[in-house]
């Protein structure tokens, strides 16, 4: 009796192994990648849209290292707590071997501190604030496992400031500015420098205010603005949905416009503003369909075939930052966190939105050869022309209708 429980007994045994066994190659055969952004905005879903089409053709040519991706996501909520719960859940629960993301500073800031914890990759694609830099800078052992496949808010304001003397100032005759910011960290940095260059070039700044987030009427502020004569109002903005008052300057047939509006980088802006961002001039940041490398204006085809809208701000960003990850995994030979950090330190990959190569503060290097940043203009029937830089122009820059 004893010999025949004890054949039971291993006979069990033998089955729990070969279960336990067979779950352990199942987990293997795929990498989980986890993707924090905020859901159901325009900037959070251009942001998930690109991390689901990489995955695609990423598994679609044989995943990373044979293994296939399975993403994993959570919202954000544009909340700095909650971007902070998404990423502990994702490597903790979730067991991700990285995470990409945010559309906000503040949430990335946030996560940068339980990423020093958990030790484990964040690749932020959708964040500008130089203060993430700092963050890392200020303890770089610490902080190391963050990297920024993005621009930074400095590099905006390079292009915008070249494109606001070059067409506003020295061909329209701006003389007089405002300037509209919504009240967030990566802001801060962008206004103090707008203010400095527009001072240096001898042009008045007649209105220079921060907006708080949540501001739905627009009124009192583009009252202000004509009331005081400005020739050209300089928009900041990515959490605040800009048709929102975009409709409104339109209304009250103000100034010229243009700058950053982190929802005005789609067409579904476009339709939410009901075609009344015409005259309006962003920065195309992330992708546009303008040949930045070989592989830009492919990729913008194959994103509004898939998709039926154009890419976001951080959709080209995500895109190449999944490449990017792979490329180095591969040559690792592992998706170890710790082995992975000097490899990405080298990395030289060009992508959608430009050739990635990191600094020594883990922001990508921005200028020619690296990253440009187009200014495009929305025209009249829904289309957008790029304005500058003059080397990439394909139409020339207008004033709005009424200016005209």
């Amino acid at each position: 009796m004893k010999a025949r429980y004890l054949k039971v007994i291993l006979i069990i045994t033998a089955f729990f192994f070969a279960a336990l066994s067979a779950t352990n190659s199942m987990a293997a055969s795929t990498i989980k990648i986890g993707v924090i952004a905020p859901f159901k905005t325009s900037s959070g879903e251009s942001l998930l849209n690109a991390a689901k089409m990489a995955a695609e053709d990423i598994n679609a040519q044989g995943g990373i290292m044979g293994k296939k991706i399975e993403l994993v996501l959570g919202n954000t909520e544009y909340k700095p707590e909650k971007g902070a719960m998404a990423y502990k859940k994702l490597v903790l629960q979730d067991k991700c071997e990285v995470v990409f993301g945010t559309c906000s500073s503040g949430v990335a800031k946030s996560v940068m501190d339980q990423m020093a914890r958990y030790k484990k990759l964040f690749i932020s694609t959708g964040a500008a604030s130089e203060a993430l830099a700092k963050q890392y800078d200020s303890n770089r052992k610490k902080y190391k496992y963050w990297f920024r496949v993005m621009h930074q808010s400095g590099d905006l304001s390079l292009a915008i400031h070249d494109f606001i003397y070059n067409l506003p100032v020295k061909k329209m005759g701006a003389k007089r500015m405002a300037i509209m910011a919504e009240n967030a960290l990566w802001t801060r940095g962008m206004v103090k420098a707008a203010e400095k260059f527009f001072k240096d070039h001898g042009l008045e700044i007649v209105y220079s205010e921060f907006f708080d987030v949540e501001t739905k009427d627009f009124t009192p502020i583009f009252t202000k603005i004509i009331d005081r004569k400005a020739d050209f109002i300089y928009e900041i903005s990515a959490h605040v949905d800009g048709a929102i008052y975009i409709k409104q300057w339109y209304d009250l047939k103000g100034p010229m416009i243009g700058g950053v509006s982190g929802t005005g980088a789609s067409s579904r802006y476009w339709r939410d503003c009901g075609g009344k961002a015409v005259g309006e001039t962003l920065i195309a940041m992330g992708s546009f369909r303008v040949a930045l490398t070989p592989k830009s204006i492919a990729f913008y085809d194959r994103y509004v075939a898939k998709f039926k809208e154009t890419p976001g701000y951080p959709s080209g960003y995500t895109y190449d930052a999944f490449h990017i990850y792979k490329a180095a995994v591969e040559k690792a030979g592992t998706t170890d966190s710790e082995a992975l950090v000097p490899i990405l330190e080298k990395t030289d990959y060009v992508g959608v939105a430009g050739r990635w190569v990191f600094t020594d503060l883990h922001n990508a290097k921005y200028g020619p050869g690296y990253r440009q940043l187009p200014m495009v203009q929305w025209r009249k029937d829904g289309s957008r022309k790029v304005v500058w830089p003059k080397s990439m122009a394909t139409g020339e820059f207008l004033p709005p209708p009424w200016k005209q």
